[in-house]
């Protein structure tokens, strides 16, 4: 495994597991696209790659912070085949999550991805879910000023995703939106929705006590260790397969009050 990773050019010989995942996904999506051809097997089809894909939006968020491999045209690629799965670009996480979020998630009123009202209440999921969406290329391009460089790969990621996007909509429109146009709404508005749970009611300027963990072995399994959220938030550039080990480091540090939100309660 080790060899293979090098060979493919990858930091981690963690990251074959996600890369997999992509190159898998991509594979039966373009095959759904070209030979799906009755209307309920093309959405039927297009259902049941919609776990991956959900499992592959967590991989762009670790691919925000860490790229996979070490040449930058193959971050890129991967960058676009992801975005195809998931409607998530990495750079424009890099600049909503790592230089927004990450900056500001111990105070919720400067936080982009803020789960309290401007009356600083507490905002139901559907609130969340909208604010979030709706003010999302906003504050993409609010921080994108004092990030000229990432901004203007932003800006070649959307221009290439839609050129591809719009290609596919030529060749089979019908198709196109099955596999392509609804799941890039779902999986964003899904990742969204899960990332409702992860500060909601901390208002601690504390790192060790403003970001909630769910620390279930088969969650973070297939979320490539999304769990470990408040370990993320403390080192934002650890590799997330090193997530676990430091979360165990840093356990006795952490006074988070247990969470009655759904995702944490189930899933701590």
């Amino acid at each position: 495994m080790r060899h293979l990773a090098r060979w493919l050019g990858l930091h981690y010989q963690e990251d074959l597991a996600p890369l997999a995942l992509v190159a898998g996904t991509a594979a039966a999506q373009v095959t759904g696209y070209l030979f799906a051809h009755e209307l309920r097997t093309a959405i039927a089809w297009a259902a049941l790659l919609l776990l991956p894909q959900i499992a592959v939006s967590t991989a762009v968020h670790n691919q925000s912070h860490v790229g996979m491999f070490s040449s930058g045209w193959r971050n890129r690629v991967l960058e676009l085949v992801m975005w195809l799965e998931t409607g998530m670009y990495a750079a424009k996480f890099r600049l909503h999550h790592s230089r927004g979020h990450h900056l500001h998630y111990t105070e919720p009123e400067r936080d982009p991805s803020r789960w309290i009202d401007a009356g600083g209440r507490r905002m139901s999921r559907l609130a969340y879910i909208a604010h979030y969406f709706f003010t999302y290329n906003y504050h993409v391009l609010r921080i994108g000023r004092t990030c000229k460089r990432l901004r203007q790969r932003c800006l070649g990621q959307v221009a290439a995703s839609y050129v591809v996007l719009i290609g596919l909509l030529l060749h089979d429109p019908r198709n196109a939106l099955i596999f392509f146009v609804a799941p890039i709404v779902l999986v964003w508005l899904n990742f969204i929705h899960m990332t409702y749970d992860d500060h909601i009611d901390l208002y601690s300027r504390d790192p060790f006590k403003a970001s909630h963990t769910k620390a279930n072995i088969w969650l973070n399994l297939v979320f490539f260790n999304n769990g470990y959220h408040l370990a993320h938030h403390v080192r934002p550039g650890l590799h997330w397969s090193r997530l676990p080990a430091f979360h165990r480091q840093i356990e006795h540090q952490i006074d988070v009050p247990a969470s009655q939100s759904g995702l944490n309660r189930w899933f701590r």
